[in-house]
């Protein structure tokens, strides 16, 4: 790619009674070709947004029933959740509740990530959206789990990112030097090692689900919960996030390729079932967190709009599903 460049330089040294030194050779071109590129960067960004832009435009009205319902959907679960916020805030006695404050959070999470995966299906990534859902995935097995076993797992389940976060701040100390970072001071530190210590103690294997579940893997957990028959769907979808070889077109983005080719962009294939796994699993974590205490008699809370808003949403998750099937096949 470039020889002719390369060779005009070594014309030149030898034109100069220079010696031919390849790394200074090398250097020279470096520095001649970044200054060349750079006359053509904004050029280059704005035809890669114009194309980018097109495609989106192209790929939502393509698509256009399907995103109405799946964009549909995640608003009436956002208001939902407030609605049901609302309610229980009129109440002090659930103000700090841990069960409620779990599957809140859980939700709120659900709503986000639903936006997320619905841009990278706007955007033509649909591994990408499948590897995103991942996360839904894995939180509806966790919220039913809490579900079952009520306010005592949530609990256990914030002990639990508080170890997470322990982790996180031993491994930033470990790897700030390195990095460039300031990190934590030695005093700070072991505040929150004694933290860890007064939650689990010295089990370094601790994990919140296995006092209710005796397990710890997801592989597990999802069987406890009854979702095991995902496990295909979420293999497909960790193989997004994990390093290994496979073949480009097992991805859903090949899934109208006429002919082997290596996919280094966009696709307007093979959105169907990562919007509908996502519609399934925040309609799932919606319900959850609407329904908290649902089955508690002493419970104060008015769950009429909930049980209203839940059908809703399920009538919604399947016109999901049927409007990207309706378009797939056409």
């Amino acid at each position: 790619m470039f020889e002719d460049f390369l060779s005009q330089l070594r014309d030149k040294f030898i034109k100069n009674n220079e010696e031919i030194n390849l790394d200074k050779l090398i250097d020279i071109a470096v520095s001649d070709l970044i200054e060349n590129f750079a006359l053509k960067d904004q050029d280059n960004y704005k035809n890669i947004i114009a194309s980018n832009d097109a495609f989106i435009k192209r790929n939502r009205e393509k698509w256009s029933k399907g995103f109405i319902k799946l964009h549909a959907l995640r608003e009436i679960c956002l208001d939902a959740g407030i609605n049901f916020q609302k309610q229980f805030l009129k109440n002090t006695k659930y103000h700090n509740d841990e069960l409620i404050g779990v599957f809140m959070r859980q939700h709120v999470h659900a709503c986000r990530i639903s936006g997320e995966i619905i841009c990278l299906l706007e955007g033509g990534y649909p591994d990408a959206a499948l590897a995103r859902w991942r996360t839904l995935y894995e939180m509806v097995i966790q919220c039913l789990i809490i579900q079952k076993h009520g306010r005592e797992a949530a609990i256990d389940f914030i002990k639990y990112g508080l170890v997470k976060t322990v982790e996180g701040i031993e491994e930033h100390h470990r790897t700030a030097e390195e990095m460039g970072h300031e990190t934590f001071t030695d005093e700070e530190l072991n505040f929150y090692f004694e933290l860890r210590e007064n939650l689990i103690g010295n089990d370094k294997s601790w994990h919140w689900a296995r006092k209710y579940t005796g397990v710890a893997k997801i592989e597990k957990l999802r069987e406890y919960v009854g979702l095991d028959k995902w496990s295909h769907n979420y293999k497909l979808a960790s193989r997004n996030i994990h390093a290994d070889y496979y073949e480009v077109g097992s991805l859903y983005a090949m899934q109208e390729a006429k002919e082997d080719v290596l996919l280094v962009g966009q696709s307007n294939s093979g959105l169907t079932e990562p919007a509908h796994f996502t519609a399934i699993s925040l309609s799932q974590i919606t319900a959850i967190f609407l329904t908290a205490y649902i089955e508690d008699d002493e419970s104060e809370l008015d769950y009429t709009d909930s049980l209203i808003f839940i059908k809703i949403i399920q009538k919604y998750e399947k016109q999901v599903g049927e409007a990207f099937l309706e378009i797939q096949k056409s």
